[in-house]
């Protein structure tokens, strides 16, 4: 299941799944699925990606019909918002669109959300709600946070010419557009402009992937029991050392500064952008508000550090869903807690092969 930009995961994952497996994954053996991205997708991924563009639409395909919680990338967000827009402008010219696109279950699943959305906000008549859910033109408000990934041409090329004070008063990290670049630009970003906060945001993508699909998530319990905030810092630690190894990086674990110690402090090459924290929190913890709001916006107060991750472990279900809300009423726009990301660390156990 994708975390979307609403409160309506249920109804938007099936209608993307299905959207998904009528137009991309529908079995016919006459057409392949580059074929299909080819019209989708710009033109220089496609051309320049290939086989990174079917891994991504395969995952947004899995990612809609499992139950764990996911977060796109820019890469999945780019190929998400180009498909719809597709359907969308296909419906335009196709009188039977929703009899096509749109089964029984699609149909069930939006009256109930619309019945839930004229009871919270009645702004609108239950038709008008109902009606947003076939309206595909409505879908980019309700599915990303926000758009910045269609922004990124002219992103880097006024960052090429030196000017950064549009992506700077936006609060834009291009790092994490980094693989939506053209590959020319990739490889002559990353040399001269990759930031640590871009490097750690990778590595961090790197660990949810080991989380998801090996035995990584096994460190973190113990006698079936999830383990304590220190142990989860050691973890990551031994992480990080092997990750950045040979990198010229300097990791150090509870590191004092102002009043306090943060769980990481990250360094490089004695430069102002690269200096990331790290604090970790488990989703549990009655510190969860606190650690954020006080504990490591004093931190970045008191210190010259720019970049700081938040990071928040979850065991259960309900500790997901917890952190999910968290992170929704916890943005800000303040220069301070704007350059906090805060990520989720899916700790939760997986099943194995052999029991599913």
């Amino acid at each position: 299941m994708i975390l979307f930009n609403n409160n309506r995961l249920e109804v938007y994952n099936y209608i993307v799944h299905h959207f998904l497996e009528t137009e991309i994954f529908n079995g016919d053996e006459d057409e392949e699925i580059g074929d299909k991205l080819e019209l989708i997708l710009p033109k220089y991924l496609f051309r320049e990606q290939y086989h990174k563009c079917i891994k991504i639409f395969e995952e947004l395909y899995r990612w809609t019909e499992d139950k764990f919680y996911h977060e796109m990338s820019a890469f999945h967000e780019l190929a998400l918002y180009s498909f719809i827009e597709y359907l969308a402008n296909m419906k335009e010219d196709m009188e039977e669109f929703n009899n096509i696109y749109f089964d029984d279950k699609c149909h069930s699943l939006i009256k109930e959300a619309s019945q839930l959305d004229f009871n919270e906000y009645n702004d609108m008549s239950l038709e008008e709600h109902k009606d947003n859910y076939y309206n595909l033109f409505y879908y980019s408000d309700d599915l990303f946070e926000d758009t910045d990934f269609l922004l990124i041409d002219k992103l880097y090329n006024r960052r090429k010419l030196g000017n950064t004070k549009f992506e700077d008063l936006l609060g834009i990290n291009i790092d994490f557009y980094y693989n939506i670049l053209p590959l020319d630009i990739q490889n002559e970003y990353r040399t001269s402009h990759m930031t640590l906060s871009g490097e750690v945001s990778t590595m961090l993508d790197y660990i949810e992937h080991r989380l998801n699909y090996s035995n990584l998530y096994k460190l973190f319990w113990e006698n079936n029991t999830p383990v304590l905030e220190d142990r989860i810092q050691l973890i990551l630690e031994n992480i990080m050392d092997a990750y950045f190894y040979n990198e010229e990086i300097d990791i150090t674990r509870e590191a004092l500064l102002g009043n306090g110690k943060v769980d990481f402090k990250l360094y490089r090459n004695k430069n102002e952008d690269e200096k990331v924290l790290i604090e970790i929190k488990r989703a549990s913890s009655s510190y969860l508000k606190k650690g954020y709001e006080k504990q490591l916006t004093d931190y970045m107060l008191s210190t010259k550090y720019k970049n700081a991750f938040y990071l928040i472990a979850c065991f259960t279900d309900s500790e997901i869903e917890k952190t999910k809300q968290f992170i929704r009423n916890h943005v800000y726009t303040d220069t301070i807690q704007l350059y906090i990301n805060i990520s989720i660390l899916d700790l939760r156990k997986r099943k194995t092969a052999s029991v599913l």
